[in-house]
């Protein structure tokens, strides 16, 4: 396997639900990942809810939908 030393940082923060509590120290937000499961009737329900909470420019490159259970 080929390792690379470089400056980047990868940083997971998992949540149930939206909006995030305010947090001055919560570092930059590059990329959100909405999780649908297909066998859930109330899982895209909460993923359309929680859209309502995303700022608009995070809509070019910012967020994906990672859809399950198909």
């Amino acid at each position: 396997m080929l390792k690379d030393d470089c400056a980047s940082e990868l940083r997971v923060h998992l949540a149930n639900s939206l909006p995030l509590p305010s947090n001055v120290n919560r570092p930059r937000i590059d990329l959100i990942v909405f999780v649908i499961n297909l066998h859930s009737k109330y899982s895209l329900q909460k993923v359309e809810e929680f859209l309502q909470h995303v700022d608009s420019s995070f809509f070019l490159g910012k967020v994906c939908f990672l859809v399950t259970g198909g």
